[in-house]
């Protein structure tokens, strides 16, 4: 079954909210949730909730001198740790850098964060050089060139944004795309609902939805190419005219280009299909 492995280093300002997070892990990953409930309380935060997804599992900790290091595993469709590092930043969080191990497709993504925003690699580097060697242990290969050193060191895999995004907005995105992508689903099965009560294929539903989008695309461009020429272009009524004309042919050539590609993806399924029969 594929998972993502989380891997969290967590940097404190002061070593007592340092002590009072540990205490909350350690007990979660001994599985004793009301004195990690109690040490959530200690450290400031109200609910465990906010420290600890109930979906993770596998929780492992390591106390070091300099920082905490936390790893556990979610599926494969968790998102990442937001809530978790908002309510550590509140609560005496200095940085954090997370990486995630990505089982499905082989890959890792690692992201910096100081002060309760994600920050590029160079960023954090600067403010924290003293953490290099904990952040990235791994020395320079003396058998392969830069490039390979680039490529195989722990920051190759770094996800660095364009400016700094505070963990809060992050997390608000997050629960935005999601909420997205549920009610897209939703739509979806109540289209199925209703064509299959009407006796119709969920799947000409679709396919109808689509050479409507397609048709207003073509409209909205006819229109947007109208505007521009008249704006731009003597000849009032010779642009209106012409715009009329790609406002009719403009839709249909565009629903016709969507028509001929679902077409094309139906034949292929079905080709499929009788292959796998076959």
């Amino acid at each position: 079954m594929s998972q993502n492995a989380h891997t969290l280093q967590l940097f404190f300002d002061n070593p007592i909210q340092q002590k009072k997070a540990q205490l909350v892990y350690q007990y979660i990953a001994a599985g004793n949730t009301g004195q990690a409930q109690r040490w959530a309380q200690e450290l400031g935060v109200a609910s465990l909730d906010d420290l600890w997804d109930e979906e993770w599992f596998n929780p492992q900790l390591v106390a070091k001198p300099t920082h905490l290091l936390l790893c556990f595993d979610t599926g494969t469709s968790a998102g990442l740790p937001l809530r978790a590092l908002e309510s550590l930043f509140s609560h005496g969080l200095r940085a954090a850098v997370l990486e995630v191990f990505y089982d499905q497709v082989g890959e890792t993504e690692r992201m910096h964060f100081d002060q309760g925003r994600w920050v590029a690699r160079k960023a954090f580097l600067e403010a924290h050089s003293q953490w290099l060697t904990v952040v990235e242990p791994m020395g320079p290969h003396s058998d392969g060139g830069a490039e390979a050193d680039e490529q195989s060191a722990p920051h190759g895999c770094s996800r660095d944004p364009a400016k700094p995004v505070s963990v809060a907005k992050l997390r608000r995105d997050e629960a935005d795309r999601r909420k997205q992508g549920e009610e897209a689903a939703q739509a979806f099965i109540d289209l199925a609902r209703t064509m299959g009560k009407s006796g119709q294929s969920p799947v000409q539903g679709l396919m109808a939805v689509l050479l409507l989008r397609a048709g207003l695309k073509g409209l909205l461009h006819a229109v947007v190419f109208t505007v521009i020429t008249v704006l731009l272009f003597k000849g009032l009524w010779l642009w209106l005219g012409l715009g009329l004309v790609l406002a009719i042919t403009l839709p249909l050539f565009y629903m016709q280009r969507e028509h001929k590609d679902l077409q094309g993806d139906a034949e292929d399924g079905d080709a499929a299909a009788q292959a796998a029969t076959g």
